[in-house]
């Protein structure tokens, strides 16, 4: 292995691992506003897929190795948001989109193995280029909603900055071996990448500062006598109430 291949695999892994940031957004969801896209990882998975079979079918096993830890982090983030689903109705929707896209890879990967078309491995490339500059675009479908609100804490920006070196080691890597299908899309999802990271330095997380800073406060109070005398009070009929505001997790689910 190169030192390229190195270096991007490296980072490639870190950014997947990153992806897990969202899995605490998950748990807090019920008491905050701050929405968190299913869409991105759904096109991470299926990205990841799609460039595993890839890496598969040019014989080049950092490629495949990478995505396949991709494919197993992307899994366990769309089962944590179907976990934290508020309701049946929105485990529902969160499994028809999870279907969706499960089906759309097996329909995809099937076709460049049975087909006998010399031109199905470059029609599947094209679409591995596609998914990957779909799953870099997808927190852009949040620009609208960023600019109105003048707050970026939908978009996350640790996976964006891993997001941008990834690509840029992968175009580099594209460039050595003389392959476009690498090069182009991860030139381009740079570009991407940049353009998040540059409305979360724009705009701020305001959102996501505050609603960890709330749990942080939660937590404290939980810990303190005063907690301590009302869970008796409303253990023993007391009465006491507290009303709680929170996101549906399927506004969550739909906010992509």
């Amino acid at each position: 292995m190169t030192l390229v291949s190195v270096a991007a695999s490296g980072v490639t892994i870190a950014m997947f691992l990153s992806q897990l940031s969202v899995v605490p957004q998950l748990k807090q969801a019920r008491r905050t506003k701050v929405a968190v896209p299913v869409l991105q990882f759904l096109m991470s998975f299926l990205s990841s897929v799609l460039w595993l079979k890839y890496g598969l079918l040019k014989g080049d096993g950092t490629i495949a190795a990478v995505n396949a830890t991709g494919v197993v982090v992307a899994l366990i983030i769309v089962v944590e948001f179907w976990r934290h689903a508020d309701g049946a109705g929105a485990r529902a929707r969160v499994e028809a989109k999870a279907l969706g896209t499960v089906v759309l890879g097996v329909v995809l990967v099937s076709y460049v193995d049975r087909s006998r078309d010399p031109a199905a491995v470059d029609l599947f490339s094209l679409a591995c280029c596609a998914m990957s500059l779909l799953f870099l675009a997808a927190p852009l479908g949040q620009i609208g909603g960023v600019v109105a609100r003048r707050d970026a804490s939908v978009l996350l920006p640790a996976v964006a900055a891993l997001a941008f070196a990834n690509n840029v080691l992968w175009a580099v890597y594209g460039h050595i071996h003389a392959d476009p299908y690498m090069t182009l899309p991860n030139g381009v999802g740079a570009l991407f990448c940049l353009l998040q990271l540059g409305l979360v330095a724009y705009y701020g997380r305001a959102s996501a500062a505050a609603a960890a800073s709330a749990a942080a406060s939660a937590g404290a109070m939980r810990d303190s006598p005063l907690d301590d005398a009302l869970a008796v009070a409303a253990g023993s009929g007391g009465g006491v109430a507290v009303a709680v505001e929170s996101v549906p997790m399927a506004e969550l689910a739909h906010r992509s």
